[in-house]
């Protein structure tokens, strides 16, 4: 397990991070071209807050890529979780104890999902991709059914409305959500017995299993606490947006696995950081804040997203070629005629 590449907090790595020196320069930049607007105290908030709902889905999300696996249903757990809890608090009469019933009824659904996908993942080679794909419509069928396609409004509900309009010294109370996820999230990773095993699973599980990892467990926790996040992630989003819908964070495992490539972990397993993903997600929150600010039509902002995507699997497998030496030219060749075998 000497190979595994863990990645804690390094401060010189971290002022030499490409994504680092990619996000200093978007920031002066845009600070220049939007006249000021953009560098200051309040946009840095409202970034914080735009990305604080994927923020969370990728605290459990980064469980399951540094695996070597892929959890689609975080949008899916997030829908059933805002769905389920608003159901509950409107039974309840939309009072205090009846959203913390419902916070728990859709944190119990997510776990049991999370659960589902471990269990079956660490049993059968069954690809993580199409299992959550398919899952995630699943899940969505089960919102159907909870909202009956109607939008579920919990506007007067007190607590509910706490999290999601009040703010501490500043700062709303999404984003405080998110840096505690975030603080025990990495904990759990980079400081347990627990993390060093996801990171031996993701890396070589067959030299796991004989190392004595109990890679099976190993899985079903990762998924599981992806399943428990999506869930939170929903519940904060009806808090902000003071109703569920049957299409409640529907995309959002796009952005989520943005966020997670671009900060630079590998989707073959074993290799980068919960901070690297979420530095991901920031640098996607700055770019999709810039481009609203430049007035850019949000038409576009989807093609900018993809072709980030596109360029950050790009990198992420030439770097992997290149360390193991088997990187080569990939337009070599490419305009040479082949030669005419003659008798």
């Amino acid at each position: 397990m000497s190979d595994v590449k863990k990645s804690g907090f390094d401060v010189k790595k971290l002022l030499t991070n490409s994504r680092i020196i990619v996000l200093i320069f978007l920031v002066a930049f845009l600070s220049l071209v939007t006249g000021g607007k953009f560098f200051t105290y309040g946009n840095f908030v409202n970034i914080l807050y735009s990305i604080s709902l994927t923020g969370i889905m990728i605290c459990g999300a980064t469980f399951a890529v540094l695996l070597g696996g892929i959890d689609r249903t975080v949008s899916g757990n997030a829908a059933v979780c805002g769905a389920m809890a608003a159901t509950v608090v409107l039974a309840f009469g939309q009072t205090t104890g009846g959203a913390i019933a419902g916070l728990f009824a859709g944190l119990a659904c997510g776990i049991v999902s999370g659960f589902f996908h471990g269990l079956v993942l660490s049993r059968f080679a069954i690809p993580a991709f199409l299992l959550t794909l398919a899952t995630n419509e699943v899940l969505y069928g089960i919102v159907q059914f909870i909202t009956g396609n109607q939008l579920i409004n919990v506007m007067r509900c007190d607590f509910m409305n706490w999290i999601g309009e009040n703010r501490l010294l500043g700062i709303p109370i999404p984003v405080y959500i998110l840096a505690v996820c975030f603080v025990i999230c990495y904990i759990v990773l980079n400081h347990t017995v627990y993390g060093r095993y996801v990171y031996a699973t993701g890396g070589n599980r067959q030299a796991a299993d004989l190392s004595g990892v109990p890679t099976r467990r190993v899985i079903v926790i990762a998924y599981t606490i992806s399943g428990f996040m999506g869930a939170l992630s929903g519940f904060v989003m009806s808090c902000m947006n003071k109703q569920a819908s049957a299409a409640q964070a529907m995309g959002y495992e796009n952005d989520v696995l943005a966020a997670i490539v671009i900060g630079g972990v590998s989707m073959r397993g074993g290799s980068g950081s919960l901070q690297g993903a979420m530095l991901g997600a920031v640098l996607i929150g700055v770019i999709t804040n810039g481009l609203q600010l430049l007035g850019v039509p949000s038409i576009y902002h989807n093609l900018v997203k993809g072709v980030i995507i596109i360029v950050a699997i790009a990198w992420d497998m030439l770097s992997a070629a290149r360390k193991s030496g088997t990187a080569t030219n990939p337009f070599a060749g490419l305009f040479k005629s082949k030669k005419k075998v003659t008798a």
